[in-house]
């Protein structure tokens, strides 16, 4: 019941061709950022190094170039990235939107899951309790997608009807299936959750005590951008090409039915035009 925009990727790329210099490089590492999802730990770091190896053997990336790390909160992963400048990041809008100017992101594929390549929020509510936003205001919201970037929630999510932080009371929660039984138990005002999480719900008994109040609509989503640098651009067409086929990969199926992914499709640089004016509007 994780959101499959909420799956994170950051890769630090290797020189294209190694030389006397590459043993002095920093290794390339393969970062999971998945805002409001488990503080992963170890586990965390184990998946992270497994899907680095996988994709430094599609690659064509050495071994003992590439590292993995998983991060669920979206400072310290921005910190890193700002350590480690050569990156890819298989990502969520949010963290794209906010950080583009900052890291030099790129946009190189977007993500497909069973409804297709846009994302949409959807707000329960226990059937009866409340009819609109407004009944919200002051209310508790619970939901994994309240840890992104607060300006890619209040434009994209809520449309820019309202400042999500002001409106509500917002706990950003990295067990989606807790919180809506929170919801159905009366403990929580309102969850929302993202396209993935609406139709696993739809397989629960809970589903009959909830229902939904609000959409956002389609949200355009990205999966895999880079820090645009010499060696990032060296490794950008391989790099593609392994994320292309991650899914089909035994390695990498298993991570992308937890997520609600079924593939990458690449995607013009200029493709989020419009998601940028919208996010940097006035």
């Amino acid at each position: 019941m994780r959101t499959r925009f909420g799956l994170f990727v950051l890769l630090v790329a290797a020189l294209a061709a190694p030389g006397p210099a590459a043993a002095k490089a920093a290794r390339v590492a393969l970062v999971i950022v998945n805002p409001g999802g488990p503080d992963g730990g170890a586990e965390g770091d184990k998946l992270a190094t497994q899907l680095a190896d996988h994709l430094a053997i599609a690659a064509g990336i050495e071994p003992d170039e590439i590292e993995g790390a998983y991060f669920g909160q979206l400072a310290p992963a921005v910190a890193y990235l700002k350590r480690h400048p050569d990156a890819f990041v298989l990502g969520g809008l949010g963290i794209y939107l906010a950080q583009r100017q900052a890291l030099g992101l790129v946009p190189l594929a977007r993500v497909v899951g069973g409804s297709g390549a846009a994302e949409e929020f959807s707000l329960l509510v226990r059937k009866g309790r409340y009819a609109s936003l407004r009944d919200l205001r002051g209310k508790t919201l619970l939901g994994s997608v309240l840890a992104d970037d607060p300006r890619y929630v209040d434009r994209f999510v809520f449309g820019g009807k309202l400042a999500a932080r002001e409106w509500f009371r917002c706990t950003p929660s990295d067990r989606p299936l807790s919180a809506l039984r929170k919801l159905a138990a009366d403990e929580v005002d309102a969850v929302l959750v993202s396209r993935a999480q609406a139709e696993a719900l739809k397989t629960m008994p809970l589903a009959e005590k909830l229902q939904a109040i609000y959409g956002s609509g389609p949200v355009p989503t990205v999966g895999l951008m880079m820090a645009s640098t010499r060696r990032t651009r060296a490794l950008r067409d391989r790099v593609v090409q392994a994320v292309a086929k991650l899914c089909g990969s035994e390695q990498g199926a298993p991570v992308c039915r937890t997520y609600g992914i079924t593939g990458f499709e690449p995607m013009k640089e200029d493709a989020l035009g419009e998601a940028i004016k919208r996010y940097d509007a006035r």
